[in-house]
């Protein structure tokens, strides 16, 4: 099916790690003649000045899970405004289906789908149902998801169900296919350390400590990229530039997926868009789950490269300084283990994500347009 300039409605927000995904989704239903629509929210917003929207209008949002009574009803009234806002711009425009990514903006946009009769579907990047999508999962069409397992998806639902994988923007599909950068037991060795959209401290506290206590002369191979929070940057460098060893800081790089291609070795933590890079790309990796992340579901994720040998899994109460450098100790000296667990690494999330769910897209939307057509004429 053609867009032929038909508009797709799409949401998410929070972090870069619900936006990617719908970005690169736009990207392949831009390709196929559709005009986007987004709905996020401030949050969200910082992460898509790339985004290929057409049209785009902010959502309120907030999570109704945290806080004590106050912050909960400020919640609610905030989603409540959200759900108005999301009615209201749906009546401007001729919608002709609609996808959630999760995030909490995504809630009051498909709620909104709902009761305006748009077809809609969602997207669960993690291996755990978000709790977002699980407020809209019901009126769904379908419920695409990233990886085999998805843990808190209703049992009744189960026939909606489609595993598609997790849609990679085109900047990581132009490296998806460079080779492991050649590494021998004299070569400089390129490690990359990030943490998501939001930055991680826990990298910045531990992760310049444990390259630190590695032997000077495999610190002297090294060239380190590192995700820094603006104001840790000063002390993170200092610890470097007392261990000799070649660092590159930035609060967040634009380049990431060509800079993944380029590593030896990543460090991150298991968002669903990372790991999902990390098989594209096929990278090994170290990571570091995000302990308060909602059902823990980035160890879910995690699990994905760490069970087929493709990265080495810590958790955040053993993310130490010394456990780690004695891992990374491990894994630099060892060239021909990172390229097996590169190898390794390579598809292990499902590929083509984007365009299989950009055709469950249009199936609805196609749907719609045909019950238009059997609609009689208003009198």
């Amino acid at each position: 099916m053609s867009g032929a300039g038909g508009l797709i409605a799409l949401a998410a927000g929070g972090t870069g790690g619900h936006l990617f995904p719908a970005e690169a989704l736009a990207q392949e239903l831009k390709r196929r003649g559709w005009r986007i629509l987004l709905a996020t929210d401030a949050r969200g917003a910082r992460y898509a000045s790339a985004f290929p929207a057409d049209e785009r209008f902010m959502i309120s949002a907030a999570s109704p899970s945290i806080g004590g009574p106050v912050a909960k009803a400020a919640a609610a009234v905030a989603l409540a405004g959200g759900l108005m806002t999301g009615l209201r711009e749906f009546r401007k425009r001729r919608v002709a289906a609609a996808v959630g990514f999760g995030g909490y903006p995504s809630f009051p946009a498909m709620k909104a789908a709902q009761l305006l009769g748009i077809p809609f579907g969602v997207h669960e990047q993690n291996g755990v149902l978000g709790r977002a999508n699980r407020m809209v999962v019901g009126g769904a069409e379908f419920i695409a998801h990233g990886f085999t397992v998805l843990d808190k998806a209703p049992a009744k639902l189960r026939d909606k169900l489609i595993e598609v994988g997790n849609p990679v923007r085109d900047a990581v599909r132009a490296v998806a296919d460079e080779r492991y950068p050649a590494l021998d037991d004299s070569s400089k060795i390129f490690v990359l350390v990030f943490g998501g959209s939001q930055g991680a401290s826990l990298f910045s506290r531990v992760v310049p400590a444990a390259i630190a206590g590695l032997p000077a002369p495999l610190r002297a191979r090294l060239s380190v990229t590192q995700q820094v929070r603006e104001a840790e940057i000063t002390d993170v460098r200092k610890i470097y530039d007392a261990a000799g060893v070649a660092a590159e800081l930035a609060p967040f790089f634009t380049d990431l997926p060509a800079r993944i291609a380029h590593a030896h070795l990543v460090v991150a933590r298991a968002g669903a868009s990372t790991v999902t890079e990390l098989s594209t790309i096929g990278r090994p990796s170290v990571l570091a789950p995000l302990a308060i992340a909602m059902d823990d579901h980035q160890t879910g994720n995690a699990r994905a490269l760490s069970d087929a040998g493709a990265a080495i899994r810590i958790g955040e109460s053993d993310f130490t300084a010394e456990a780690v450098s004695a891992r990374l100790h491990d894994l630099l000296t060892d060239p021909a283990l990172l390229h097996h667990m590169a190898a390794a690494a390579k598809g292990r999330v499902k590929a083509n994500a984007s365009s299989t769910l950009a055709d469950l897209v249009e199936k609805i939307a196609a749907g719609k347009s045909r019950k238009r057509e059997k609609e009689p004429p208003h009198e």
